[in-house]
């Protein structure tokens, strides 16, 4: 629950604050698209009228003032400066485009690197809306921060993405939110034992049973059941989970030759 009865801005970014993975907000993708449009228009625009005044230029060719400016940046912008109406309105309309051009690539550049921000994860998400939800911290435009709900991107979510940190917590009265490093920590602990006792399960068994056939069948079996748990628990690469499952069969492989 947040620290004040007085739900706002200030003790909801304190419960945003209390975990790196609730660093949710919205991309604004649409909106960034459409300025992006405008801006684009706008260009546009400028681009047209320098095509315009260059048309207007090659119509004059033999002009040798003309010509002069066209080539030379000195004489054009001597003759912009002391107010020549085809240099001047060809010199704004430059310095019009050098602004707007700039501001369309860095917005540009920042869509790019807003797209590539990564969606909540499921779990830390359904804590920020389920708070939200209960809490209500804004009144105004702000009540509606939740939609669409596709529109969010985490700064920081966990770098784990397992099965067991990816599992929903019940909540009852009041929102419950567990720390990211403290589930992390909990999964790791629940899947080195649940590891450890199918390989100690597995080395029991193998000493109880004698028939080979049936032993070289228990190999099998603990082998895909430890790589199946080490896929489902972990979130360890493919290379990964096959050398593990693989040093496991070895382990039993060699457990059932020697007795």
């Amino acid at each position: 629950m947040l620290s004040s009865k007085y739900s706002g801005y200030a003790t909801f970014s304190e419960f945003i604050a209390s975990d790196p993975e609730l660093s949710i907000y919205r991309s604004f993708v649409a909106l960034s698209s459409r300025s992006l449009l405008y801006q684009q228009s706008e260009l546009l625009l400028l681009e047209h009228k320098l095509k315009e005044l260059d048309d207007a230029d090659t119509k004059s060719s033999a002009d040798l003032d003309v010509l002069l400016s066209a080539k030379c940046w000195e004489t054009f912008a001597a003759k912009a400066a002391a107010g020549k109406p085809h240099e001047l309105k060809r010199m704004e309309t430059i310095k019009e485009l050098q602004t707007k051009l700039k501001d369309y690539h860095e917005t540009l550049l920042l869509q790019k690197h807003v797209l590539g921000l990564p969606k909540p994860q499921k779990r830390a998400f359904g804590a920020f809306q389920g708070l939200f939800d209960d809490e209500r911290p804004f009144v105004g435009y702000g009540h509606d921060l939740l939609k669409p709900e596709g529109d969010f991107v985490a700064l920081q979510p966990s770098s784990d993405q397992d099965f067991l940190t990816g599992a929903r917590h019940e909540t009852t009265e009041e929102i419950k939110y567990y720390s990211a490093k403290r589930v992390s920590r909990l999964a790791t602990i629940l899947t080195v034992v649940l590891a450890s006792l199918l390989i100690n399960g597995a080395i029991v068994l193998l000493y109880v049973v004698a028939d080979q056939h049936v032993r070289l069948g228990m190999v099998a079996i603990f082998t895909n059941l430890f790589g199946a748990t080490l896929a489902v628990l972990t979130d360890g690469k493919r290379t990964d989970i096959i050398l593990a499952t693989a040093a496991c069969a070895a382990v039993m492989v060699v457990f059932v030759s020697s007795s």
